[in-house]
This record gives C-alpha cells, sequence and structure tokens, in this order.
C-alpha cells in the first residue's frame, strides 16, 4: 500500500482558531500589565475598579472569539493580509467600545485609553506571529496536486502551474473528462496527492460527484475553479423561499455611498503617493528623454466605467515607434523595450504617471486594469459578460492585477475583476494596496507572455526536464530527469 500525501491545512486552521480564544482570553491581562509600566496612578485591583475590570475582560474575550469565527477569520484559508487587519479592526474597535462604556470618566480617562491600546495590540501582534509561522508550516507542506478537467484546459493549468508556480505546486497526475467520464482509477491514484483541482468546464454531475466525494476527507485540500455564477454567487446572503434554499444576490456595483468613500480615499492616498514619489519625478523623466529623445510620457487611450474613453498616462518603456504595426501584448524578452524601459516596467516606476489619472477621477488606485478600445472590442465578441467590469473605474492597481500574470487569459482575469466588485469593500482595497508592494518584488508579474505555454503538453514537460507517463485515461509526471 502506497503513502498517503497528506494536507495540514485543515489541521493548521484548527490549531489557529484554538489560539485565537487563548489570545482572547489573554490579551486582558498581558495588556494591562504591559501598559502598568507607562501608567502608574491607577490600581488594578482596587475596590471597586477590580470587579469592573473583570466584568471588561469577560465581555471582550466574548465579542473577539464571537467575531473572529463569525466571519471566519481563519489566516489558512482568508490569508495573512487580510486576517491581520481585520483582527487589528475587531480588537481596536472591541477594547475600546468596552473601555468607553466602562472607563472612560475623570480624569484618569487618557490612562484608559493606554489599557484598550496595550491590549488591542497585544492581540494584534502576538496572533500575527502565530499566523506568520503556522503560514511557513503550511508553505512546508508543498501541494502534490491532482487535476480533473477537460484535455485542454487541464493541459492549459498544468503548464501554467509548472512554469510559474514550481515551488509551490508539483503536478502528479492529470485526469482527463473524455464525454462527460473520468476514469475510475482516479480513486486509487488521488491518495497520493493532498491537494485536487476541479476545472469550471467539468460537467456539473462530475463536478458534483467529485467536490463532494474528495471534500469529505479533512487531510485534502480541494479547490474548485469558478464559473461566473459562482462569483456573484460568493459571500451572499442565504435566504429560504418557500423552504427552498436560494442565495439573495449583491448588486453588481458599487453604490452611492461606497463610491463617495472610495473617491475621497483616492484623493487624499494619491496627493501622499505623489509626494513620496517626488525623487522619481526628478530622475526618470530626464533618464527617457536622454535615452533617445523621444517623449518622456506614454499616453494611450484606454476604457474605464461605462467603456468611457481617457488618455492613460505612463512613464514611456518602449522604443517611438513600438507600435507602428499596430497593438500587440509585451512578450518575455520582448525587444520594443528600452534599456531604462526593463528597469521600470519591472519595478512599476512606469505606473505612476497614472496617478494623475487618479487625482483627474479618469481612474481609481484600485480597480480593473484600463484595457484598450481595440482589446475590449474583441473580448466582447467572445464573451459580453466582459462589459460587466466597467461597473466601476478602471485601477492603477488591483486583484486581478495582483493575483495574475501576462500568461492569464483575459477571461480568467474577468473573473478576478467581477469578484472585487461583487465583494468590494474599504478594507478589501487596503489588502490589494498592501498585496500590490509584494507584486511589485515579483518578476513573474512583470514578464510578458511566455511562448512555452502553447506548446503542446508532452513538448513543454520534456522542455521543462520532467519525466511522465501516458496512461491514456490521466497523465502521471514524474521527477525531474536529473533526480532519481
Amino acid at each position: 500500500m502506497r503513502n498517503e500525501v497528506n494536507s495540514i491545512k485543515r489541521w493548521l486552521s484548527i490549531v489557529e482558531k484554538v489560539l485565537i480564544i487563548f489570545l482572547a482570553f489573554t490579551c486582558f491581562p498581558l495588556g494591562l500589565s504591559i501598559s502598568m509600566f507607562f501608567v502608574k496612578e491607577i490600581n488594578p485591583f482596587s475596590m471597586p475598579l477590580f470587579p469592573i475590570l473583570c466584568m471588561a475582560w469577560f465581555v471582550i474575550f466574548l465579542l473577539l472569539i464571537f467575531l473572529e469565527f463569525y466571519f471566519k477569520n481563519v489566516s489558512i484559508y482568508k490569508g495573512l493580509l487580510k486576517s491581520s487587519i481585520n483582527s487589528l479592526l475587531l480588537s481596536y474597535t472591541i477594547t475600546f467600545s468596552i473601555f468607553c462604556l466602562f472607563f472612560i470618566w475623570g480624569k484618569y480617562s487618557l490612562n484608559y485609553v493606554i489599557f484598550a491600546s496595550f491590549i488591542a495590540l497585544s492581540y494584534f501582534f502576538i496572533l500575527t506571529l502565530i499566523r506568520i509561522f503556522l503560514g511557513i508550516l503550511n508553505k512546508k507542506n508543498k501541494k502534490i496536486a491532482l487535476i480533473i478537467g477537460p484535455k485542454e484546459d487541464a493541459d492549459l493549468l498544468a503548464k501554467k502551474l509548472i512554469k510559474e508556480n514550481s515551488k509551490t505546486y508539483r503536478i502528479k497526475y492529470i485526469f482527463y473528462e473524455t464525454n462527460m467520464t473520468v476514469s475510475d482509477k482516479v480513486y486509487s491514484k488521488f491518495v497520493e496527492c493532498n491537494t485536487i483541482i476541479l476545472l469550471n468546464t467539468l460537467s456539473f454531475k462530475n463536478k458534483q460527484k467529485f467536490l463532494l466525494y474528495f471534500n469529505s476527507n479533512l487531510n485534502k485540500d480541494v479547490f474548485l475553479c469558478t464559473t461566473y455564477f459562482d462569483i456573484v454567487l460568493a459571500g451572499n446572503n442565504v435566504n429560504s423561499i418557500n423552504d427552498v434554499l436560494s442565495y439573495e444576490q449583491k448588486p453588481l456595483t458599487i453604490d452611492i455611498v461606497e463610491a463617495f468613500v472610495k473617491r475621497t480615499i483616492d484623493i487624499v492616498a494619491s496627493l501622499l503617493i505623489l509626494i513620496l514619489s517626488f525623487p522619481v519625478w526628478l530622475i526618470i523623466p530626464p533618464i527617457i528623454k536622454l535615452q533617445d529623445g523621444g517623449p518622456v510620457f506614454y499616453k494611450q487611450v484606454r476604457l474605464t466605467k461605462g467603456m468611457k474613453e481617457f488618455y492613460i498616462l505612463k512613464f514611456r518603456s518602449m522604443r517611438v515607434d513600438a507600435e507602428k504595426n499596430g497593438a500587440q501584448l509585451a512578450t518575455s524578452n520582448d525587444n520594443r523595450v528600452t534599456k531604462i524601459g526593463k528597469i521600470i516596467r519591472a519595478t512599476r516606476i512606469d505606473e505612476i504617471p497614472q496617478i494623475l489619472n487618479v487625482l483627474k477621477g479618469e481612474m481609481s488606485l484600485v480597480g480593473p486594469r484600463p484595457e484598450r478600445p481595440e482589446f475590449v472590442e474583441g473580448f466582447l465578441k467572445e464573451n459580453p459578460l466582459y462589459k460587466y467590469r466597467f461597473n466601476v473605474k478602471s485601477g492603477v492597481t488591483g486583484l486581478q492585477q495582483v493575483s495574475t500574470t501576462y500568461h492569464t487569459t483575459y477571461d480568467d482575469k474577468l473573473r478576478y475583476d467581477l469578484y472585487y466588485i461583487s465583494n468590494y469593500n474599504v478594507v478589501f482595497d487596503i489588502v490589494i494596496l498592501f498585496e500590490t508592494v509584494k507584486t511589485v518584488l515579483s518578476k513573474s508579474m512583470a514578464e510578458g507572455v511566455s511562448e512555452d505555454i502553447n506548446l503542446p503538453l508532452f513538448e513543454f514537460l520534456n522542455k521543462q526536464g520532467l519525466v511522465f507517463k501516458d496512461d491514456i485515461d490521466y497523465i502521471h509526471i514524474k521527477i525531474k530527469k536529473d533526480k532519481k
């Protein structure tokens, strides 16, 4: 009997929940102890203060664990950044609310604010450190993956993961759906993997069957690639319509109040970015000008909310005659990119002038990528749903921009855009802005389209130095040729 390969992700989530309960209980006395080094006037053990403090401790403990679990704020699934921001907001809101209710009175009110701050910060910092450690453990447990789907889609995903994500994923099996049938051998082979990936193009019958079967195993991670219906349903309220379980739909747009808050943040943050990027404005334009004498800025027509046209601004990174043969996507090692262009594209410095577009109200800091009219026209012919990404302003960065690469198809990018619109909130924007910093440092995000992705699977695997076996019903990908 072969050894079973297991995932530790679900067990780590259980550990995190236990530690959330423990920290929610201990953060009050810990924060209070730390604050006593800075505040000498109040004795927490004096009467009648002591019973009031105990009551506040109990209420803060209950509220913290209730809200953390209510919002399912577990980093192993939500991500370190998003869960940590949520925990910080929750802990500060709860502690300050309780202290305002019980303690903000008299001459010692500032001391109670200090108490509340240390309680919230103790909870946040220790929980964040724990989450970092659990995240490292989760990454050490490499994803040994099995893919199930139609041949063309399964091969494409496998090539992308091998090319771009080999440090995280090792593709071991690819099972093909042919005539709505998948080989029963999948039930014996899946034990050698800890990650199951079901493609959205699977037939509904097989998708339902495999999703329920594999998701019943606590030691396997199961991923279902999204359809457009999955995207608009994500996070929606569940209701009963005459005993029929139903999802109540959220509008695929941003309302007036949300738009006002978003615009206010755009203006304030853009002004701050302009101030911080002042050295770039002094250095980059002269270098671009001296390189070939061409214009410093690159202007191009793009589309934003309501498919309204505007001129996007960028620092020019390509030759002046780069598009003499018409519009075309950038590729890896594109000879149209100038020497300084390679640097500013890799560091995303070329995007900085778009802040002016944001200040003018043509773009937002966060939103779908602004596309060219000629590309949009083609996308709309292939997929009419593409028009819904224009329900909001285009963004300098966005969920799609930080989650995909140049290799990603427009259809897959659209899913990220629609998910962002459907689930928009201020915290989501903050998370994306933080993720943008990480993306800037990622080489793969700045590269052009790789031609290897278009190779047939067997030719691609050979080029990657991988040994594989074609068993008709499935492909078994083994270790690299240079390994034993």
